[in-house]
């Protein structure tokens, strides 16, 4: 069944790029609006994404993404999404125990919310989202088309900063989780020795759900890559959901250890691929495949000439 999914997801995936690819062939504009668009855009670019790619930037970015998250922490503009967060985490807490008893009975007496819990849960793993960085790379190396290459490379590069940043705070919290408690909401043994963690690591692997973290963090790159296709979000969160409440029944995670992974993931996401990026990426591949070529240079004019043709 999960295989079945699994090359169903593919050919999806397939086919709503090469149909976003058909409907950006069919955009035309004039020589006088083409050569304007672009001239914007070129002094533009290097404020919004890098003008060449490269393999390893997905490994030597992390470090700097997660200074970027945690600079992001100390300004004031952010102060409320902390306080509701902080909310929302503490209220969740307080149906934690009731709401994976709930989960579990279901997940035992169904079969069919047991089997999609497992295909959800899958989802949800790193393998997954480095495979659907797999799939844009070669759809992209095929087609020479930079958005996928780039979405590619961020969607590798967020689940990895993602989940560095989880495994420093599941190392610092110690949460228990559903299925290794001993108590009805989980002890939390802040700093426990890598010899315990690694020994019993549902013992302590519980806060914040790193599952939730690195599917936010796909999702935000691919919407934020892709913003013609509108259904990206909406279908994504509903997945983020069901993924989150499969999590519990599982027993891996409680309702409170979500909010945090989500937001994790979802700020990785942005910081790596900003809102709109795709877009104005789109809009210069659509003009010209030149700017494509592999080593265009930095920022020359001779890529204006270019499109002038």
């Amino acid at each position: 069944m999960l295989k079945q999914f699994l090359v169903v997801c593919m050919c999806f995936l397939f086919h709503q790029s090469f149909a976003l690819t058909k409907i950006n062939g069919n955009k035309k504009e004039t020589g006088t609006d083409s050569l304007h668009i672009n001239s914007n855009i070129h002094l533009k670019r290097s404020n919004v994404f890098e003008p060449t790619l490269t393999w390893y930037q997905m490994f030597t970015n992390v470090p700097h993404d997660n200074y970027e998250f945690f600079s992001n922490i100390f300004k004031a503009p952010q102060i409320p999404t902390y306080i509701g967060l902080t909310a929302l985490t503490g209220s969740l807490m307080t149906v934690d125990h009731s709401g994976w008893r709930a989960d579990k009975q279901l997940y035992i007496k169904s079969h069919l919310f047991h089997s999609a819990s497992d295909v959800l849960v899958f989802m949800g793993n790193g393998e997954f989202h480095f495979m659907l960085s797999g799939l844009f790379a070669t759809y992209g190396l095929f087609n020479n088309d930079q958005i996928a290459l780039r979405t590619a490379s961020n969607i590798a590069e967020s689940v990895l900063a993602a989940g560095l940043l989880v495994q420093v705070l599941k190392r610092i919290t110690g949460r228990e989780s559903p299925a290794g408690s001993d108590k009805t909401l989980g002890s939390w043994k802040f700093f426990p020795s890598i010899k315990e963690y690694q020994k019993n690591q549902s013992k302590y692997y519980s806060f914040p759900s790193g599952h939730l973290a690195s599917a936010t963090a796909t999702l935000t790159v691919i919407a934020n890559n892709y913003p013609q296709i509108k259904w990206i979000r909406p279908v994504g969160y509903t997945v983020l959901g069901l993924l989150g409440i499969s999590l519990v029944s599982h027993g891996m995670h409680w309702y409170s250890d979500l909010p945090l992974g989500f937001f994790i993931g979802y700020s990785m996401g942005n910081i790596i691929s900003p809102p709109n990026s795709g877009t104005q990426l789109a809009a210069i591949h659509n003009n010209s495949h030149l700017i494509f070529l592999p080593n265009i240079g930095l920022n020359k004019v001779g890529l204006n000439v270019a499109y002038a043709f």
